[in-house]
Parts: structure tokens; sequence; C-alpha cells
């Protein structure tokens, strides 16, 4: 499900691939026998963190020594492969992480800004959002553009899809879909149906009762409770 952020995916064919921002839901499967692993990165973090453009990536998958050298790979691809279980191979992702924030580029502080207001302010216009950054709307996009791949307005859509997805999972049962769209920032219940399609290729409904939520079983990079919140931290 697109969620603007980026994974790094180890898989035990000796591969490891970077899946880039996605605008629509995608699915893959591992062929029996396959064991993978991998990082999550959390909206607009790693290209800061490596220095390249996220839209240069967007709806793709790249091999992950495209981006850091063949003898980056090749480093990482040994520790993996001398870990002998899950986590162990975990510990050397996080290590590997690690060394990314210690050696790589800073994180873009009007990023993490523009992620925070459009998550906090799901009605935002994209006029709205340069503003507040005090940028003119194109250098938001060009902005945008690099850190999460997509224009503020698609990053928008995305963010607030999953408000919409994770107050329909803390709501109680019979709360009408009307009320939940108010509550995650639509203008009204069409709205929430056409940008469900866009992104799942289902109606709201139909994907609520055949989705099941990643959070807090594995990483999800915006946290609910009280109130709906996101951050860039890696």
């Amino acid at each position: 499900m697109p969620d603007a952020c980026i994974d790094v995916l180890w898989l035990s064919t000796g591969d490891i691939w970077m899946c880039g921002p996605e605008e629509t839901a995608w699915f893959f499967q591992l062929p029996s026998g396959v064991v993978a692993a991998g990082v999550r990165f959390r909206p607009g973090v790693l290209p800061s963190l490596i220095g390249f453009h996220a839209h240069t990536v967007l709806n793709r998958r790249v091999r992950w020594r495209a981006l850091v050298g063949d003898d980056n790979e090749r480093a990482l691809l040994r520790r993996l492969a001398a870990a002998d279980c899950d986590t162990s191979r975990m510990l050397v992702l996080e290590n590997e992480v690690a060394t990314l924030a210690a050696t790589g580029g800073c994180l873009d502080p009007l990023a993490e800004a523009v992620l925070a207001m459009v998550t906090q302010h799901p009605r935002a216009r994209a006029a709205e959002v340069a503003a507040a950054m005090s940028i003119t709307t194109r250098q938001l996009h060009r902005r945008c553009l690099s850190s999460f791949g997509y224009s503020v307005s698609t990053l928008s859509r995305i963010v607030r899809f999953h408000r919409f997805w994770s107050i329909a999972e803390l709501a109680a049962p019979g709360t009408p879909l009307a009320a939940v769209a108010h509550d995650a920032g639509y203008s009204d219940h069409a709205h929430l149906v056409r940008d469900c399609r866009a992104i799942t290729g289902a109606p709201p409904g139909r994907f609520l009762a055949e989705s099941f939520a990643t959070f807090p079983d594995m990483s999800d990079p915006y946290k609910t409770g009280p109130r709906f919140t996101a951050t860039l931290a890696s």
C-alpha cells in the first residue's frame, strides 16, 4: 500500500532491492523457500541520507547497488550471508542504517515540516503549505518531488488515506464511513471513494473488509493514537 516510504529489501537469492515510493497498491509474492529481510525508511529520509531524487525511483524497484555502488552492496551482502538467523540479519540491516545515518547527508528540515503540516492539516492546499514554508508553490513542488517522489497534493492524498485507514481500524463497529471520512480530512464521502479507488483499486467498504492493518505488528510510517501524527525519524 502506498505510504510515501522507501523500502530496502534483502532476498536470500542474493539480491538487494530498493522499492521506491508508490502511487498505487501493488502485490508481490516471494518464491517458495526464499527468505527476506528489510528496512522501511520513513518519508523523505533515504533520499537525504544517500543523495538522490525520490521522483527518479517513483513506482520503481531498483537494485541497491545502483544507489550505493557495487562495493558497498557486496560488503552488505557478505555480512547478511554470514548472519545465520532472522535476528542476526535484522541486526546487520540496523547497523547499515546506523552507518548511513552517521555518514550520510542531513535530513531536510523543510521536508519534515511539509510532512508534519499535511499530516496535521489534511485539508491544506498546496498554496497554503507553500506559504507556511515561506517558499513559492513551484519551489514546494520541486522540493516535494526530490524528497518524497510526489507533488504535495499526492503526498497529502496518501497521508490522508492512511489517516482514514487508521481511524477506521480504531472506530467503533458500525461507525458510518461518512463520519470516518470527515474525521480523516475528506471533503465528503465521494472524495474518499475517489481517492480510495485511485490508490487501492477498490471502494472504501471493500478495501476495509479485505485489507489488514500492519500496525502495530509491522512498521507503520504513521503512528496512530489519540492524535494522528507522522515523523521523519528513521
